[in-house]
Formats: C-alpha cells, structure tokens, sequence
C-alpha cells in the first residue's frame, strides 16, 4: 500500500509537470465546471496521479475527508488552494 507520502508526492509530481499551475488543475478535473471538485472528479485527479485503482476511491474519500472545510463533500477552489499551497511549498 502506498504511504501518505508517496501518494502526496504523486499528486505534486502532476499537478507541477502537467499543468501551469493549481489553476489550471482545478479547471481541468472540475469535469461540469461548477467550481467544485466531487468524489469522482478528486477520484479521476487520484488515478491521473498513478494511484492504482483499487486503491483511488480510499484516497478520493481521505482527500474529502481531510480537505473539505465546509462539509459539503467537495473541495471548493479555496480549499484545493490551500491544499496545493501546502503540497507545493
């Protein structure tokens, strides 16, 4: 099983070598562009990151679980800011 920290480093290494920015991330796995990233929207990110796929939907689940201040079971683009703010420091 993957560790906290490879998963994390697996999402930097995507973020940073496939997009401009966390921008343009969140714009391209906001699937229906509503400003909010979903389960299967952060489960799609998790899969693109090279997490297999048995194990995409646990780390989708933690990401929420972790991430979503408001409780509303979506990142919003502040809390994926911040989230990439932290991951990219």
């Amino acid at each position: 099983m993957s560790s906290r920290t490879e998963i994390l480093g697996k999402i930097k290494i995507l973020i940073t070598q496939n997009f401009s920015g966390p921008e343009e991330a969140m714009a391209f796995f906001d699937e229906n562009g509503d400003g909010t990233l979903e389960y299967g929207e952060i489960k799609k990110l998790v899969k693109e990151a090279g997490i297999n796929r048995f194990l995409s939907g646990v780390v989708a689940d933690k990401i929420i679980e972790g991430l979503d201040k408001d409780d509303n079971e979506t990142l919003n683009w502040h809390e994926f800011e911040k989230a990439t703010d932290e991951l990219l420091a």
